[in-house]
Parts: C-alpha cells; sequence; structure tokens
C-alpha cells in the first residue's frame, strides 16, 4: 500500500512540474500552453488552471496520507503535548547563567 501510494505521488509531483511549466505566464515559464487548435487562449488557461488545482489537491492528499501510513507503521504518534523532558521551576533557575556584578 505505502509503495503504491509513494509511485502515484511521485508520478503526481512529474505531472505538476509540467503542468506548470505547460502555462502561459506573464512572468515567463515554457509558453507552450497556448496552440492553434481552435480554443481560446482564455479557455486553455481555464483547463490548465483547473488540472494544476486538482493535482495539487491530490498531491498534498498523498502527501499526508504518506505521513499517516508512515506514523502507523513505526508506532510513533503526534503527540506534542508530552514532550519527555520534566524539568520544575527550581531546576529552571538552576540552569541559568550568573548576572554580572556591577561595582
Amino acid at each position: 500500500m505505502e509503495t503504491s501510494l509513494l509511485i502515484i505521488h511521485a508520478l503526481l509531483a512529474v505531472v505538476l512540474i509540467i503542468i506548470v511549466l505547460i502555462q502561459r505566464a506573464e512572468g515567463g515559464a515554457l509558453g507552450i500552453g497556448g496552440g492553434s487548435d481552435g480554443m481560446s487562449p482564455r479557455g486553455s488557461a481555464d483547463i490548465l488552471t483547473r488540472t494544476t488545482a486538482i493535482v495539487a489537491v491530490l498531491f498534498v492528499i498523498t502527501s499526508i496520507s504518506l505521513t499517516v501510513l508512515s506514523l502507523k507503521s513505526s508506532d510513533r504518534t503526534l503527540n506534542f503535548e508530552d514532550t519527555g523532558v520534566e524539568q520544575t521551576n527550581e531546576d529552571l533557575i538552576e540552569d541559568l547563567p550568573e548576572l554580572p556584578q556591577l561595582d
């Protein structure tokens, strides 16, 4: 399961890179998104924008799924409340450096 999800994740990353590079933008890119296929430039931009959004959402979903699978397979949890270090206020005060004395 994890291997197949990882392969899908890698393919989505490659597809996302290609779709972003195909888009025509003011700032650069490859600019090969527009052609003389009868569609208006705005129509092809809308299709590419929707495709980019869909692939990006799928990429995020596979990223989160891989994280959850990794945590389940290694018996780790995402617990931020218990840091494993218990210090009292007295220990913290003892660890502070001494202040310089003014003469």
